[in-house]
C-alpha cells in the first residue's frame, strides 16, 4: 500500500485510488475558487494555531521569529517544535536546563538554515514522495550543531553524537506511526505523534520536515566527499596502535621545600621586600584564617591502616605506637624530634607543626583536646578519624601577636610557593643536563642526591660550629657496609617525596606517560620522537607537584599482522571520524559568512528558564 498526500494530511492509498484523489484535488480547488477570501483566512488560521507543550487546547498566537539570519525568518514554531524533538520523552525539566537544551536547538536551527541556503545553490530539493516516505517511516529529522557551543555561562558543550540527547540516530527522532495489529502505516496514529511531540498541525510538520531533510541530505553529501586511502589509514593506525614506555623521575616541591629551601628568615625577608605588593594581597586574603586569636599547635599522628581487614588489630597497632611516642616525650626527647621519627602526618618533615590554628579548623576531637591545652604542655591521647595523636601547643596568640604569627606564616609560605617553583625547576635541569651528557638517568638521580646530602651535611657542621676540612690522613678501609646504611638513614634517601627513578606503562602517542603531568604537556608527542633507548627528551616535563625528566625506555610499533587483522573496522572508524571533521569544517565556513547578521527573538531563546515556583512546566513560550 502507497501513502499519499492530499491537502494536510498523508492518507494510505492503492494505485487505483490515484485517479480518484486526483479528482477530489481537484473539487477541492474549485471550492476553494469559490469560497475565495474565505477560504484564505481559514487557512491562515490553520497555519498560526500553535499547541502549549504542556496542554492539549489549541491557541493561536502571533508569529514570531526565533532566529532571524540574513532577513530569513525561523519561526517560533520551528524553534519549539525541534526542542520538543530533541527533550528525551519524560525529561526532568532540571536536566534539560542544566544542559541548556534552548541555546543547542538555537544553534542547531541556525547550521539548518545554512544549509538550506547552500542547498538552493545547488540545486538539492526533496519531492514529496522521498518527503512521504520519511514521513510514513516515523524517522524524524532534527537539527543540533556539530559543533561544541559555547554556553551563556561559559561552559562548552559538546552535542555530537545520539547518546547525548538519547536519539534514537543521529539528529533523529522516531515517532510511533503504525498500526499495532498490523505493523504497517496508520494515519490516526501519525497525526497524534504529530501533535503530541511537535505541538503542530500535520501540514506545519510536513513543512518543517522539508527543511529538516534538506539539511540532512546537505550533511550527507559533505560526509560524502570524505576519503580515506589505505596509506593514511595505516599512518594512524600505527600513531594510535604504537606504544612507548618510559623511564622518569619526579621532582616534587615537597621535598625541595623540607630539605632544600633556604628557610631562614632572612632569605623569607628579602623576598618579601622585593614582593611586597603580593605579600599584601596574600595576607587580607588570609588574615580571616588567625585573627583574632590562634593557637601554634603541633601534633604526632599515628594512623589507623585502613588496608587491614581486621579493624580492631589496626587501632591496636596504632594505639600501641603512639604509646611508644608519648614514652619517648616523658624521657624527656623534645616534641619537635619525636614527631620527626615517628609521626604520620606531612607535618613530621616540620617537627609535627600545623602552623597558628584558629577554632573551626580541625576535627572536633583534635579542636577540643588543642582548645583545652595548657600551653607547653603535651595532651593525653587523642582519638580522631584518621587515628591517634599528641598535641602540643606553643602558644596562644591575640590580636596583634595572632597578626604577627600569621603575617610570618603567610609569608614564609608565599617564599616557599615561588622559590621551590625555581628550585624544582633547576635540579630538573641539571638532572637532564646530566643525562645529555651520558649519564643514565639512575647514575644522573643518583649524584644529584649525593652532592645535595654533601651540601646539608656541609650546613650542618657549619650551623653547629664543626665546620672541618677532609683529612686525607683517615682510615679509607671503613666499612662500607656501614657507610651505606648511614647513607640510607640520611634525610634526603628518607623524604617521601624524594626523587625515585620510575617506569611508565606502555602508551600510545595520545597517553599519559607520567602521572600528574599538567594539562597541554607534549611528553607523549615527545617521547614517540626519541629514537633510542636511554634518549632523554629535550624539555622538562611539567607536572602539578613539580617537574619530572623523561628518557625513553623501549618503542613499539604496530604490527603488520595486526593491521590485516583491525584494517576493515579501523578504516571504517577513521573514515567516520573524517567525515564528522569535514562536515565540521564546512559548517564553519558557512558560519564564518554571517557575521552579525544573525539575531535571536528574545532570551527565551537561549537561556533555560528557571524553574516555576508552582512547579509545573516551562517551555517560554
Amino acid at each position: 500500500m502507497k501513502s499519499c498526500y492530499a491537502g494536510a494530511s498523508l492518507i494510505p492509498c492503492e494505485d487505483s485510488d490515484l485517479a480518484t484523489l486526483d479528482a477530489e484535488l481537484e473539487h477541492v480547488n474549485k471550492l476553494t475558487s469559490i469560497l475565495g477570501g474565505f477560504a484564505v483566512i481559514a487557512i491562515a488560521l490553520v497555519f498560526i494555531v500553535q499547541f502549549r507543550p504542556n496542554a492539549s487546547q489549541q491557541m493561536v498566537e502571533t508569529a514570531r521569529c526565533a532566529v532571524e539570519i540574513r532577513g530569513a525568518c525561523i519561526s517560533s514554531g520551528h524553534y519549539w517544535a525541534s526542542y520538543r524533538m530533541l527533550a528525551p520523552r519524560g525529561a526532568d525539566q532540571e536536566w534539560l536546563r542544566q544542559r541548556n537544551l534552548r541555546k543547542i536547538t538555537a544553534e542547531g536551527l541556525v547550521e539548518r538554515q545554512l544549509l538550506n541556503e547552500d542547498a538552493k545553490r545547488l540545486g538539492i530539493t526533496i519531492s514529496d514522495d522521498e518527503l512521504n516516505a520519511e514521513l510514513t517511516s516515523g524517522r524524524m529529522h532534527v537539527s543540533m550543531p556539530v559543533s561544541p557551543v559555547t554556553m551563556p555561562d561559559g561552559r562548552v558543550v559538546d552535542p555530537r553524537g545520539a547518546a547525548y540527547m538519547g536519539m534514537g540516530g543521529p539528529m533523529l527522532r522516531y515517532l510511533n506511526v503504525k498500526n499495532r495489529q498490523t505493523g504497517k502505516f496508520d494515519l490516526k496514529a501519525y497525526e497524534r505523534e504529530v501533535r503530541m511531540v511537535a505541538k503542530m498541525s500535520p501540514q506545519e510538520f510536513r513543512e518543517y520536515q522539508k527543511e529538516e531533510i534538506i539539511a540532512a541530505r546537505m550533511r550527507d553529501l559533505v560526509r560524502s566527499r570524505a576519503v580515506v586511502g589505505e596509506a593514511e589509514a595505516f599512518a594512524r593506525y600505527n600513531q594510535d596502535k604504537s606504544t612507548a614506555t618510559v623511564s622518569y623521575v619526579r621532582l616534587d616541591k615537597r621535598f625541595f621545600a623540607d630539605l632544600v629551601a633556604d628557610k631562614s628568615q632572612k632569605a623569607i625577608d628579602a623576598w618579601v621586600a622585593l614582593n611586597k605588593e603580593e605579600e599584601e594581597r596574600q595576607w587580607n586574603s588570609r588574615k580571616s584564617s588567625y585573627l583574632p586569636e590562634c593557637r601554634v599547635t603541633r601534633h604526632i599522628l599515628a594512623k589507623i591502616d585502613q588496608d587491614n581487614a581486621d579493624p580492631a588489630d589496626a587501632k591496636a597497632k596504632a594505639k600501641e605506637k603512639i604509646e611508644q611516642a608519648k614514652a619517648r616525650l616523658d624521657k624527656g626527647e623534645s616534641f619537635a624530634d619525636v614527631a620527626r621519627a615517628m609521626s604520620e602526618d606531612g607535618s613530621a618533615e616540620r617537627g609535627g607543626l600545623l602552623g597558628c590554628v584558629t577554632k573551626g579548623k580541625m576535627v572536633k576531637p583534635f579542636e577540643d583536646a588543642m582548645l583545652k591545652a595548657e600551653p607547653g604542655k603535651v595532651t593525653d591521647i587523642v582519638e580522631s578519624e584518621f587515628g591517634y595523636h599528641l598535641v602540643l601547643v606553643d602558644k596562644v596568640a591575640k590580636d596583634l601577636e595572632a597578626e604577627a604569627v600569621g603575617r610570618a606564616e603567610v609569608d614564609e609560605d608565599l617564599y616557599l610557593k615561588f622559590e621551590t617553583e625555581r628550585l624544582t625547576a633547576e635540579a630538573a635541569k641539571a638532572i637532564l643536563a646530566a643525562v645529555k651528557g651520558g649519564k643514565t638517568l639512575d647514575q644522573a638521580v643518583d649524584t644529584y642526591l649525593s652532592e645535595l646530602e654533601a651540601k646539608l651535611a656541609t650546613k650542618d657542621e657549619k650551623k653547629d660550629g664543626k665546620a672541618k676540612k677532609d683529612d686525607k690522613k683517615k682510615d679509607d678501609t671503613k666499612d662500607e657496609a656501614k657507610k651505606d646504611e648511614a647513607a640510607a638513614e640520611s634525610p634526603v634517601r628518607k623524604h617521601p617525596q624524594r626523587p625515585v627513578v620510575e617506569s611508565s606503562l606502555p602508551f600510545n602517542a595520545s597517553g599519559s606517560p607520567i602521572p600528574g603531568m599538567m594539562p597541554g604537556s607534549n611528553a607523549a608527542t615527545a617521547a614517540f620522537k626519541l629514537e633510542k633507548p636511554g634518549d632523554a627528551a629535550d624539555e622538562i616535563v611539567q607536572l602539578f607537584t613539580g617537574y619530572a625528566v623523561m628518557v625513553l625506555k623501549e618503542k613499539k610499533p604496530a604490527s603488520k599482522e595486526d593491521w590485516e587483522k583491525d584494517r576493515p573496522a579501523f578504516m571504517a572508524q577513521f573514515r567516520e571520524e573524517k567525515q564528522e571533521d569535514a562536515l565540521v569544517a564546512y559548517i564553519s565556513r558557512l558560519r564564518n559568512t554571517l557575521g552579525t547578521e544573525i539575531k535571536f527573538g528574545g532570551a527565551e531563546f537561549t537561556t533555560e528558564a528557571k524553574p516555576p515556583k508552582d512547579g509545573a512546566e516551562d517551555f517560554g513560550e
